[in-house]
């Protein structure tokens, strides 16, 4: 009798609650997969959007000191004109005096 009823039970659950249950379970995990992936794809694409704007900005960045570096050097160079001149009327000064 128990094996009768051990036979009936797995029966059952091999004709009707596996079926219920697994179908749909598997149905909706690949569900759930298929959203994860998609959304994965989707932060995927932002990320590579991002990154593409990272290295136009880092570009944009190194013209920018590069275009900062000459500003600087001409500045200095400029400095060192007025310096010079100074220097000259100076020494113009002192061959007058001499």
């Amino acid at each position: 009798m128990a094996e009768e009823l051990w036979n009936t039970l797995m029966k059952f659950h091999s004709e009707v609650a596996e079926p219920r249950i697994v179908g749909p379970l598997r149905e909706e995990i690949a569900s759930c997969n298929r959203n994860t992936q998609s959304n994965f794809d989707a932060l995927w694409k932002r990320f590579e959007g991002l990154d593409s704007e990272y290295q136009a900005l880092n570009a944009a960045v190194k013209r920018f000191e590069e275009k900062l570096d000459r500003t600087a050097l001409r500045s200095d160079l400029l400095e060192l004109k007025a310096r010079i001149a100074t220097l000259e009327g100076k020494v113009a000064e002192l061959e007058n005096e001499i």
